[in-house]
Order: structure tokens, then C-alpha cells, then sequence
């Protein structure tokens, strides 16, 4: 029969199971540890290298001491991480590249304003440290951005690390290089290290970094009880720190030895420098000479002092000499600068090729071969010398920026666009790349290639369309290439941006202006943009001579001399040199043709001469406009030599000349001298400076203006005092200008032979023209 199989019995329903999260990694996991097994016992060690900051920690090793075989090791590092350890082994690694994205946040804003650049050398228990400002490749190049290199030396005594401070350089720095140095090591140990002038000492290394990791792991704190450094060395770009209980250490670098004992013998002068006492560190830098005789370190601190003061430049040169001839010290650009200074620039070109040859940070190397360059004469020999700094620093911008001007300058210029576009390669982002080619194109104007320009500001516009000032300079380089019709309605475009974003707009207006008098010839047009130019815009000057030039040629003379009396009333209140060289540039020019506006066609030489002596505050050594202020004079004293009644009423300025004329007494004194002048008193040029002031407060005081001429005379600054008298004797009335120009006689005259002494006929002759306009005697002959 057949077998009757039972059914299988129902299955249970199916359990549903709540999902839980995972549970969070415990505290540790991040550090593995192992257990280490051994003939000394039992202990912990760390299972991988574990990173502690820019230090990566290799191999560290702690013993259990109460624990003895046999024992149950099958619960792992569980099982023995709640027993205090002994640390026997720590050994660690620094990499020169991790310690530079470790500082450079860290070093914001103490060399330059942002994040600078860092750069590390590593050697034999020490360390090149170059401090920059990060490259920007849409700025201008200027070769004064602040560099700053130092060395650091390290010594192990027993459980600590010192770190040394030695051969601070740099160049453009606000503050001495030692100073900086000492602030950018005590940047990076934020309340790790006790310094002591350049001297930083980090307490118990070892016992800080098996707290930093074995807590984080669940492990208790070993005891580091013996445990000592006992070697720092150097594996090319990485540094080793190796310490081991109960080892003997390694004897320390004789470099880092004599580097401590220096920097113990300036710690005084450290500390002062740090303060700001310039007079009490260099006090101090002395008093350390008398006890280490020629010491090359405090020979360098004392002439970095000199050379901060100003005037000691023979002094720091001297004892900058002696310091190389003591050692092989770095010394950076400091001696190429301060032979520049005294005028040798010869010596001051081999000095910067020297220090960039053997200088180990690229960028104050850069800056060496850059600064040799400013000083060569010829444009060859500057290419080549910023070839070499582009070759040692590739990063830097500046000398690109000054590589690709000179080339443009050597008519190379695929090679200067070669150095553009190397530049925004560099930089990031689409305005970062608009500013480069707003920056070229602005240099190839600025070398007279206004018409290859346009190709440049349009590479800009693709960047950042409609953007005012890459607009204007492509339709000025569009009227330079003959195209006026459609450079002038590219310039009014931009106008009609900027005055719709409220932007500054005088710029564009005066640019649309020229465009429409010189390419189109519709000068009512452009007359009326320039007038519509505010005065207090940097413009303004420009602005009201091109309005005096197109309204002379209208016939307008009258208005024309009115536009001119604005020009020169401004153009007296641009100081000397003034910091916008380039708005500056076209005024001396437009005073010139308002000087022969006056003499030739309204016949009044005084108003020339006074337009001729508003460009030489301008241009001080321009040949033609000495030579046309010697004619207008020898004009003048003519004139009144041949007037028959003496007696008419003297000359009255008007308000605005009057006005013009005080406003030139009452800026600050500006050396306009022609040739070398006689080393100047400290104690006379500051009360100089005192009656200045007090001249300014009180302009009709004339006993202040008698002494301050006075003063002038005998410091031998003859167009401050050509000026004063000038102005004093157009404001003085008729009874104070018969006392005052026998005085102004007799100083111009004194100044005239002191300049014919020294062989400056060009300024004698400027102070006898002076003389034979003067009121009163007769005009003195031509000798």
C-alpha cells in the first residue's frame, strides 16, 4: 500500500526586525593601537603613523610594566589599554611641504594682507624659511612687496627642542628682519614654546604627543620618565626626530650651537626691537660687541638698525663688510640696497648678483636678480637680469610683470605676450584672468603700442563683458589705430555703463573727449565733456588745459585763459613727486601752451612766467621749460628797464593768482633741487619743518617768512626758497614788498653763485631771471 506522508507543518510568520543605525565609532578609532609582544613583556604600539598636525608620528612604543608571563592576551589591546604604560621609543617625521600648508594660514597678514607664501628649505638640523606675499598674477609687479627669509636651528636637550632664530633678511619689510622672524616662529607655536629673544624652547616633546594621541585611542598616558631626543636630522626634504629611553643622544649640529650662543648674547636687543625701541636695541647690539669683539651676527643687527633709521647708510655698509668678512653670512639684498642708496650702482649690481647667486630662498633671490635690473641702464641688461629672477622664482609675478615691460620696451613682443598669458594661466576664475589683460593692455599703452592694445582689452571683455575701463581702453586704442568713429562710440558706450552703475566716470568722459577734438574734429563736442569734468576729479587738471587748448582754437582767447587759470590753480595743488605720476604727466605740457597763449597772443609775459613756473614745480630738469622761463624773464626785466616813471603802482595779483601763490607756500617743502645739494643739519631742516607749519597757520605772519628764508638759503634748498619768495612778494603790500625784495635779491643772488660754483649754470641762470624781475634796483647784468 501507499505510504501516506504528512504534510509539513505551517511555517512560523515572519519575525519584522526594527532597523537600527549603526552605532557611532567609539572614541579612538581614529588612532589604532596593537598590542606588541616581546622579551621585555607586554605593550602598546601604535598600529599605522598617525599625523599630529604638519608632525607625522611613525613609531610610538610603550611597555606594561606590571605585566607578567604568562598572561591572557585574547582580548587584544581591550584587554590592557585601562594600564599605565613607560614610553621606550617615539620617533617622528616633518616634511618641509606639510610644514608650509601647516604655516601659511597661520602667517596671514604679517607679510602683506593675506596668506603669504611659504617656502622651506630643509638642512642638517635647521631649516631656510622664506615668508612672501602670495603671487597675484593680475597685479602690477611692484618690486616692494615684502619678502622676508630667516634660519631656524634646532637642538635636542633631553625631553625639550630649541629652536633658534638666526640671519633674518629680507627686503621691502615694514619692520626689522629680525623682528618679523621672531613674530612668524611665535605665529606658528601659539602658547607651545617660552621664548626668550630669538630663542624658543618646546618643553617635554615626547610627554605632548603621547597625550595627543593615546587618550584619543581609550589608552592611558604612558610614563615618559628617561625618555630624551636623541637625534635630529634631516632625509632630504623630511626631518627625523628619534627619542629613546635610556640612549645616548647624538652630539648636537656646531652650527645650531653657535647660532644659541649668539642669540643669547642679543637677547636684550631682541627684546627692544621687538618692543619698537630701535635706539635701545642698537644701545644694546653695542654693548654685546664690547663683550664678542667682531661678532658677525651682532654686526648685522646693528646695521639692520642703521638702515631703518635713514642717513647711517656708509655706517651699515661698514658694518655690513666686516660682518661677510667674519663668516659666510647671508646678508640678502640689504648691501646691494644700501649701495644703491649711496649712489654706486655698479657696486650695488655686483652686491645684488652675489646675494641672488648664493641666496637658498627663490623668492628674496628673485627679488635680488629684480632689484639689479631697476638699476641697469641699459634695457638689455635689465631683460636678462629678470630672466634670471623669472628663472629662480617661476611663481613670482612681479618680475614677470617688469620682464614683459622691458620686452615691450626691446620691441619683443611675442615675448612679452608670452609672459601675459603665462600670467593668466595663473590666475584663477574669469575676473582674476580680466584683470591680467586689463593690466597688459594698460602696459602696452603705456610703452606708446596704444593701437596693438585693443586686442588685449577685448581678451578682457571676454572675461567680464561691458566692463567701463576695458571699454574705454579698447576705443582709445581703436582711435590710435585711425578707426575715430568707432573708438568714440565704443568710449560713449562705456560713459553710458559707468554713469548708469555710478562708477567714476571722468576718465571715460575725457578719453570720449579727446577722441571727438582729435579723431573727429567736433571740438564744441568735446569742449563741452571736458568742462563737464569736476575739478576735484583726478582728471581735472588734464581736463581744464584741453579745455584752454580747443577753445584757443576756436578763438575763444578769453575763455581759453580762464580754463588755463583753473589748470594752473590745480595743477599747484598736486604734490611733488605726486602719487598719480600718470593723471599728472600731460599738465606740464598744457602749462606750456598756456604760457605762450599768454605771452604770444594776449601779450602778458608775467602771466606766462607764472604758467612756467607752475610746470617747473612739475618738471624741475625739463630743458625747454627752463630755457622758456629764462626768456619770458629776460622778457620782463626789458621791459621794466625800459619803463620811464618808476613810480606807477606795483603789480596787485588777482584773488585766484593771490590764492594760487598760498596755496604753494603752504605744502610741505619739497626738494626740486637741480644738482646735490649741501648735507643738511638735523637740527635746522627740523626747524625748517616747525616754521613751515607755522606758516601754514598763519600765512601773513612775515617775521616766520623772514626766518624761513633765512633757513632755506643756508640749507641750501633753492627752488623751496625760489618759490616762497615768489609767492611772498606777489601777496606782500606795497610798503612789505619794498622790504622784502631786497632780501629775496640778496638770497637769489647767494643761491646763484652757489649753483655757479658748483657748475649748475642752468640754475643760476634761473635765479638771475628771477633777480632781473624783481621791483626796485636795477636788473643785475647776464655774468
Amino acid at each position: 500500500m501507499p505510504r501516506l506522508v504528512q504534510p509539513p507543518a505551517p511555517r512560523p510568520p515572519p519575525v519584522r526586525r526594527e532597523r537600527r543605525t549603526p552605532p557611532p565609532p567609539s572614541g579612538g578609532e581614529g588612532i589604532a593601537l596593537r598590542l606588541a609582544i616581546g622579551r621585555r613583556g607586554i605593550g602598546l604600539e601604535l598600529a599605522r603613523p598617525t599625523r599630529v598636525g604638519p608632525l607625522l608620528v611613525t613609531e610610538l612604543s610603550a611597555t606594561l610594566p606590571g605585566v607578567r608571563f604568562p598572561v591572557d592576551v585574547s582580548g587584544g589591546v581591550a584587554r590592557f589599554r585601562h594600564r599605565r604604560g613607560a614610553l621606550e621609543r617615539l620617533e617622528a617625521e616633518l616634511t618641509a611641504r606639510a610644514l608650509e600648508r601647516h604655516a601659511a594660514p597661520r602667517l596671514r597678514g604679517l607679510v602683506g594682507t593675506g596668506a603669504p607664501e611659504v617656502w622651506i628649505g630643509a638642512g642638517r638640523a635647521a631649516a631656510t624659511v622664506c615668508v612672501s606675499c602670495a603671487p597675484d598674477p593680475e597685479g602690477d609687479g611692484a618690486a616692494g612687496a615684502p619678502v622676508l627669509a630667516f634660519q631656524v636651528h634646532v637642538l635636542a636637550e633631553r625631553a625639550d627642542l630649541q629652536l633658534v632664530i638666526s640671519e633674518a633678511r629680507g627686503s621691502g619689510l615694514p619692520s626689522p628682519a629680525t623682528a618679523m622672524a621672531i613674530g612668524c616662529v611665535e605665529a606658528l607655536l601659539p602658547g607651545v614654546g617660552e621664548r626668550r629673544g630669538a630663542v624658543f624652547t618646546l618643553r617635554g616633546g615626547p610627554a605632548r604627543l603621547s597625550r595627543a594621541l593615546l587618550p584619543e585611542a581609550g589608552a592611558r598616558v604612558p610614563s615618559v620618565e628617561g625618555l630624551e631626543w636623541t637625534s635630529v636630522g634631516a632625509d632630504g626634504d623630511t626631518w627625523l626626530l628619534h627619542a629613546v629611553k635610556g640612549a645616548i643622544a647624538a652630539p648636537p649640529d656646531e652650527a645650531a650651537v653657535v647660532a644659541r650662543e649668539s642669540a643669547w648674547l642679543l637677547v636684550e636687543a631682541d627684546e627692544a626691537m621687538l618692543e619698537g625701541d630701535l635706539s635701545a636695541a642698537r644701545a644694546a647690539c653695542v654693548d654685546a660687541l664690547e663683550r664678542a669683539p667682531r661678532h658677525p651676527e651682532i654686526l648685522r643687527r646693528i646695521a639692520e638698525i642703521d638702515a631703518r633709521v635713514g642717513g647711517r647708510a656708509e655706517a651699515a655698509l661698514g658694518m655690513l663688510s666686516e660682518a661677510r668678512g667674519q663668516s659666510g653670512a647671508r646678508l640678502g639684498t640689504l648691501p646691494g640696497e644700501l649701495l644703491a642708496e649711496t649712489g654706486d650702482t655698479d657696486a650695488a649690481i655686483a652686491s645684488l648678483e652675489r646675494a641672488g647667486e648664493t641666496e637658498a630662498a627663490p623668492a628674496l633671490a628673485a627679488r635680488a636678480f629684480e632689484l639689479a635690473a631697476g638699476l641697469a641702464r641699459d634695457p638689455q641688461d635689465a631683460a636678462q637680469w629678470l630672466d634670471r629672477a623669472v628663472a629662480r622664482s617661476p611663481r613670482a609675478t612681479g618680475p614677470r610683470w617688469s620682464r614683459a615691460a622691458r620686452r615691450l620696451e626691446l620691441g619683443r613682443l611675442d615675448d612679452a605676450l608670452a609672459d601675459v598669458e603665462h600670467l593668466e594661466a595663473a590666475a584663477r576664475g574669469g575676473p582674476a584672468r580680466h584683470r591680467v589683460w586689463m593690466r597688459a593692455g594698460e602696459l602696452w599703452q603705456e610703452a606708446g603700442l596704444g593701437g596693438r592694445a585693443g586686442a588685449l582689452f577685448e581678451r578682457a571683455l571676454r572675461f567680464v563683458p561691458d566692463e567701463p575701463r576695458a571699454l574705454t581702453g579698447l576705443g582709445v586704442a581703436l582711435v590710435q589705430e585711425g578707426k575715430g568713429a568707432r573708438g568714440a562710440a565704443i568710449l560713449a558706450r562705456a560713459l553710458e555703463i559707468a554713469e548708469a552703475r555710478r562708477e567714476p566716470a571722468s576718465g571715460v568722459q575725457l578719453a570720449l573727449a579727446r577722441a571727438l577734438a582729435e579723431a573727429l574734429f567736433d571740438l564744441p563736442t568735446a569742449i563741452a565733456h571736458a568742462s563737464a569734468i569736476a575739478a576735484d576729479a583726478p582728471e581735472g587738471p588734464a581736463a581744464r588745459g584741453l579745455e584752454g587748448r580747443w577753445r584757443a582754437s576756436l578763438g575763444d582767447l578769453a575763455a581759453s585763459a580762464l580754463a588755463f587759470a583753473r589748470l594752473r590753480e590745480l595743477a599747484m595743488a598736486l604734490p611733488v613727486p605726486t602719487a598719480e605720476a600718470a593723471l599728472a604727466e600731460p599738465v606740464a605740457p598744457l602749462l606750456l601752451e598756456a604760457a605762450e597763449l599768454h605771452e604770444g597772443r594776449l601779450h602778458d609775459p608775467l602771466a606766462a612766467q607764472r604758467y612756467l613756473a607752475a610746470a617747473l614745480r612739475l618738471r624741475p630738469r625739463d630743458p625747454e621749460i627752463l630755457r622758456r622761463y629764462r626768456e619770458v624773464g629776460g622778457q620782463i626785466a626789458r621791459g621794466r628797464a625800459e619803463e620811464p616813471d618808476s613810480g606807477d603802482e606795483p603789480f596787485e595779483p588777482s584773488e585766484a593768482e593771490s590764492a594760487t601763490h598760498r596755496t604753494l607756500t603752504e605744502r610741505p617743502p619739497l626738494d626740486l633741487s637741480l644738482g646735490p645739494e649741501p648735507q643738511e643739519d638735523a637740527a635746522d631742516a627740523a626747524r625748517a619743518e616747525d616754521l613751515i607749519r607755522r606758516l601754514q597757520g598763519a600765512p601773513h605772519d612775515d617775521a616766520v617768512a623772514d626766518e624761513l628764508i633765512a633757513l632755506l638759503q643756508s640749507l641750501g634748498r633753492g627752488h623751496e626758497l625760489l618759490a616762497l619768495l615768489l609767492a611772498r612778494l606777489e601777496d606782500a603790500s606795497p610798503e612789505r614788498r619794498a622790504v622784502l625784495a631786497p632780501r629775496a635779491r640778496q638770497a637769489l643772488e647767494s643761491m646763484a653763485v652757489q649753483a655757479a660754483g658748483a657748475g649748475r649754470q642752468d640754475e643760476a641762470a634761473l635765479y638771475r631771471d628771477v633777480i632781473r624781475g624783481l621791483p626796485g634796483e636795477d636788473p643785475m647784468d647776464g655774468g
